[in-house]
């Protein structure tokens, strides 16, 4: 008897070429515009200039956040050029939600001192953006600025807002000589 053969398998090369995203396939969250700081106490010397985000949420989405100076207007297709007030940038990975029990993801106030063990991993975040260029070109035109940070999505879950991506608790300039 004569043994049956296996039907040849097929073998597919992968694709050297990435697929291309839709951008129209991509959420889009709400931006957030900053009420105007003071830069009365910024002197033109300092070395190097930060924007400082604290309280950065990351317990949801996955996203880029674009900074913008005096462009209340600024949205994902604003070019990333000095000339369109683009300080800079940081990332978010995000957790993507809470997939625990109750209370499961809620960071419980401050460590004790001494205390060994490592932070909840959704105690929010400390983001800086060198943006000493930037803070330089806003003096130049006056002792205020507005912040705009553009979230960009870029992956999430089901359980993720997409439309309030970015949540902290305040924004500071930090200069140094």
């Amino acid at each position: 008897m004569a043994a049956a053969k296996k039907p040849a398998k097929k073998v597919t090369k992968p694709s050297s070429r990435a697929p291309k995203a839709a951008s129209s396939s991509r959420p889009v969250a709400e931006k957030y515009t900053s009420t105007a700081l003071s830069l009365e106490s910024v002197s033109q010397d300092f070395a190097r200039a930060d924007l400082r985000f604290d309280g950065v949420d990351h317990s949801q989405s996955t996203f880029e956040a674009r900074v913008f100076l005096n462009n209340a207007e600024a949205n994902e297709k604003t070019p990333t050029t000095p000339e369109s007030g683009y300080a800079g940038r940081f990332h978010i990975f995000g957790h993507g939600g809470c997939f625990g029990d109750v209370g499961h993801c809620e960071v419980r106030g401050p460590r004790r001192p001494f205390d060994p063990r490592p932070a909840h991993p959704l105690t929010p975040a400390t983001k800086i953006v060198i943006a000493t260029q930037a803070i330089r070109q806003a003096l130049g035109k006056g002792k205020q600025v507005t912040v705009t940070v553009v979230p960009i999505v870029l992956s999430g879950t089901k359980l993720c807002d997409f439309k309030k991506v970015l949540k902290f608790d305040k924004i500071s300039v930090v200069t140094y000589r």
